[in-house]
């Protein structure tokens, strides 16, 4: 089959689930990573046979689009902060977003001399914890996952990108302090409300991890309560607390972190305009 023919299969089979914009970048997205063409050889070959091992790569590909399985899923390899992370079904996909809560620490610490302890709690595939060091090597951090599968991940991604990290599987649930005094906690907790799944669209309701979504459903503050006991006993006076947080249950947080040891409590906007990151001192 020619390259041409295949293309024009892959956006017929596909226009009914995507906008036609997103199908074209998910078939240049394949062949750059499988076969590492550039955008330009496409327009270029048209008529470019394709191989059988070319073909089925496609094939295969296509019909797990069609499934709605998340391509960074297809190809284990996601984007965040201007790197590449392995991914799977054990851990969320890396959010755009989450890069504005990454940028919001490191321009709080970017003149800072000397070691800080971090901890990032709910770490996946550990994007967050991998690009704080990558960024600033004055960051000792540790991070933690309740899921085995993820911290493997993490470890792997954080090889591959030449950074020390304590990796570490830890229930946040149980925990009331940490082994060490902390400058830093950094953490994108489960936060959507059960409720909520009617919103969501089928390649992140049916193929993300739901113990890295969902919070309970009568307390969509679960885990930022959870994580608050620990900062109220590990946090250095002065030191930070960063959330990345559901716009929805924004205002009950704030409420009910004023009631605990912390001040000048700050929100921020995300690129998209919504409400998504927070942070506050301890006092």
């Amino acid at each position: 089959m020619l390259l041409n023919e295949f293309r024009n299969h892959f956006v017929d089979s596909l226009i009914k689930d995507y906008p036609k914009t997103e199908i074209i970048a998910f078939f240049r997205r394949l062949t750059d990573f499988y076969f590492q063409w550039s955008p330009t050889f496409y327009p270029l070959n048209p008529d470019y046979p394709l191989s059988d091992r070319e073909l089925d790569i496609l094939s295969k590909a296509l019909l797990e689009l069609k499934e709605h399985k998340p391509l960074q899923y297809i190809i284990h390899d996601a984007h965040f902060y201007g790197r590449s992370f392995y991914v799977d079904e054990n851990v969320l996909i890396p959010r755009p977003e989450t890069e504005d809560l990454v940028n919001w620490v490191l321009s709080d610490f970017d003149q800072y001399e000397g070691g800080l302890n971090v901890l990032e709690v709910g770490t996946g595939s550990g994007c967050i914890a991998v690009n704080l060091v990558k960024e600033n090597n004055n960051f000792n951090v540790e991070a933690l996952d309740v899921c085995a599968q993820a911290i493997a991940i993490a470890q792997k991604n954080a090889i591959f990108h030449e950074v020390e990290v304590d990796f570490i599987v830890q229930d946040i649930r149980g925990l009331e302090g940490w082994t060490k005094p902390l400058d830093i906690i950094i953490s994108n907790p489960p936060y959507v409300a059960p409720g909520e799944k009617k919103e969501m669209l089928p390649n992140v309701l049916d193929y993300e991890p739901h113990l890295a979504l969902f919070a309970p459903e009568k307390d969509p503050l679960y885990y930022y309560k959870k994580i608050m006991v620990v900062a109220e006993s590990s946090l250095k006076v002065g030191g930070s607390l960063y959330f990345e947080v559901n716009p929805k249950f924004l205002e009950q947080l704030v409420s009910f972190i004023k009631t605990k040891t912390f001040e000048d409590i700050e929100v921020r906007n995300d690129i998209f305009g919504k409400q998504r990151m927070l942070k506050a001192l301890k006092s």
